[in-house]
Parts: C-alpha cells; structure tokens; sequence
C-alpha cells in the first residue's frame, strides 16, 4: 500500500509539471528570422519543395547545380589557391621550436675566439664595418 501510495504521489507531481499553460510571451511577437531561429543577417532560406515524384524532384535538383555549377567551380578553384598559398608561406616560416647549428671551425682557426679551447661554450666574435 505505501508503494502505491509513492508512485500516486510521483504521478500527480510529474503531471503537474507537464502543465501547458499559456504563458505570457506567447503573444509576443518577433521577427520572422527570430522566429525560426536564424541569427542577424542571416539570409531566409528557400523553403524546399517536396512536391512530385521521386524523378520530379531529382530533375530539380539537377537544374538547381546546373544552375550553380559555374560559381561552385569558381569557388572550389579560390579555395584551392587560398589553401595553396597558405601552405607555401607555412613552409617558407622557420620553425618556432628548431634548433639550427652554427658552424664555427673556420672562425675558430682564424681565432675570433677568447679563452681555452676546452671550454664549455665557445663565444664566436664577429665585427661587420659595412
């Protein structure tokens, strides 16, 4: 009898929080592009049309892209240059991260060196009297 009793309770509560009442912002009107969703600037979109057969509705698709299919090219072509260029000035920029070697045994031989040769770290000199 109490498990009755608890799951009546759990009945009447969830179906007291499904109640449909009219809200107040229900006459509220906005938008058309609110309405549906759509952010600020978005352009509407055509509502697509599902009337017809199956061959109906391809045929419309098809002179749909045909319709397009010059400006798709054009713009696969643009992104394929971007992407391009892109890709080349990425491979012309050094590497954050590399370590690049200094050959110093021809300044080593004309001496541009102070200290003991068995030194830890080697400073190079250079002079440049443009």
């Amino acid at each position: 009898m109490k498990r009755f009793a608890t799951a009546a309770a759990i009945l009447l509560l969830v179906s007291a929080g499904c109640d449909q009442a009219k809200s107040r912002l229900d006459s509220v009107k906005g938008s058309p592009a609110a309405e549906k969703g759509e952010g600020a600037g978005a352009a509407p979109a055509a509502p697509a049309d599902h009337t017809g057969d199956v061959e109906a509705r391809l045929r419309r698709l098809e002179d749909n892209y045909a319709k397009y299919a010059e400006a798709l090219d054009f713009l696969g072509k643009v992104y394929a240059q971007q992407k391009a260029q892109q890709q080349q000035q990425e491979a012309q920029e050094p590497d954050p991260t590399a370590v690049f070697a200094v050959g110093i045994a021809d300044n080593v031989k004309l001496g541009m060196v102070e200290g003991p040769s068995t030194a830890m770290v080697t400073i190079v000199e250079a002079w440049d009297f443009a």
